[in-house]
C-alpha cells in the first residue's frame, strides 16, 4: 500500500522529533542551520511552498508551526498535513502562525508594538470581501515606507493569525497620525472584533 507523502513526513519527524526539541536552545549556528535546512528539505518533498516554525519554552511542550507565510493557493496543503499528523507528547502540532498578543515586531530596524497602532477600515474595491486599512503608527516614517508596510503586515499576522490576515484584509497603508486622526480611529486590539462585526453586517 503506498503511503501517502504527508504519512511519510511525519514518519519521519518520529523517528527525529528529538532532535529538534531543543532546537532553539542550540548555539552552535551551524548545527542549527544544518537541522534547519534537513528539516526544511523533508517538508518541501510534501509541498515546497510551505515552510515551518518550531517554539516554546524550555521544559515545555514546543510548537511546531505549518505555515504558507500568507499564500491562501497552499492553505489546503497546510491543512492537509498537519490534519495527518499523530499524537506527539511533546510537541503541539499547529495550522498557521497563530493570534500572539503583545508581540512587538523588529524588522530591518523598525519596532512595532501593536499597543502603538491605529486603524481606520477602508473599502476596497479590487477585493470587496476583504477589508481595506490605513494603519497609524507614531514611529511611522514616510522614507521607509516598504520596510514598514512589511513590518506592517507582520504585525497583522500576530494580531489576527495568518488565516485571518489572509482572508480577510486586502489592503494596507500606513501613516503618521495627527491628533484628530488618532482620535477618531480604533485601537489594532479591537481589528479582530471589527472583522466579525463586519462579516456579520454582510
Amino acid at each position: 500500500m503506498k503511503i501517502s507523502k504527508e504519512s511519510q513526513f511525519w514518519e519521519w519527524f518520529k523517528s527525529n522529533e528529538a532532535r529538534y526539541f531543543f532546537l532553539n536552545q542550540i548555539n552552535d549556528s551551524d548545527e542549527k542551520e544544518r537541522l534547519l535546512d534537513e528539516f526544511l528539505n523533508h517538508l518541501h518533498k510534501y509541498c515546497d511552498r510551505i515552510f515551518f516554525e518550531i517554539g516554546g519554552y524550555p521544559d515545555e511542550k514546543q510548537d511546531l508551526i505549518i505555515t504558507a507565510e500568507g499564500d491562501t493557493d497552499y492553505f489546503l496543503q497546510v491543512e492537509a498535513i498537519v490534519r495527518a499528523a499523530p499524537q506527539f507528547d511533546n510537541w503541539n502540532i499547529i495550522a498557521f502562525k497563530p493570534i500572539r498578543t503583545d508581540y512587538v515586531t523588529e524588522y530591518e530596524g523598525i519596532t512595532l508594538d501593536p499597543k502603538g497602532i491605529w486603524f481606520i477600515p477602508l473599502n476596497n474595491n479590487n477585493e470587496p470581501e476583504k477589508i481595506g486599512l490605513r494603519l497609524y503608527s507614531d514611529n511611522y516614517n514616510e522614507n521607509n515606507k516598504m520596510s514598514f508596510l512589511t513590518a506592517a503586515y507582520i504585525v497583522l499576522d500576530n494580531v489576527l493569525g495568518e488565516k485571518s490576515n489572509a482572508l480577510n484584509i486586502g489592503y494596507v497603508e500606513m501613516e503618521t497620525p495627527s491628533f484628530s486622526q488618532k482620535e477618531e480611529s480604533i485601537e489594532l486590539s479591537k481589528l479582530p472584533r471589527y472583522i466579525e462585526w463586519s462579516k456579520s453586517k454582510k
